[in-house]
C-alpha cells in the first residue's frame, strides 16, 4: 500500500517518486500496510486519511487510494 500511495502522489504532483519526501516522515508505512491489510480481510468500512507532500490521501479498507492536492 505504501508504494501505491507514493506512486499516486507522484503522479498527481507531476514529480518522480524520488523527488518526494520519505513517506515515513508523515506516517509509519508498516503500520499503514498492517491496518489496511487487516481491514481488507475484515471487509471493514475503515478509511485512513492523512496529508503527504501537499496532498490529501484517503485509503479505503478495500485498498482504493484517492489523492487530491490540498486547496483544490
Amino acid at each position: 500500500m505504501s508504494t501505491k500511495v507514493i506512486q499516486r502522489v507522484a503522479a498527481v504532483t507531476d514529480r518522480t517518486v524520488t523527488e518526494l519526501p520519505p513517506l515515513y516522515e508523515t506516517i509509519d508505512p508498516e503500520a499503514l500496510d498492517a491496518v489496511i491489510d487487516s481491514a481488507a480481510t475484515d471487509e471493514s468500512a475503515l478509511e485512513c486519511q492523512f496529508t503527504y507532500s501537499g496532498c490529501q490521501v484517503s485509503i479505503t479498507g478495500s485498498g482504493a487510494v484517492l489523492v487530491e492536492r490540498e486547496g483544490c
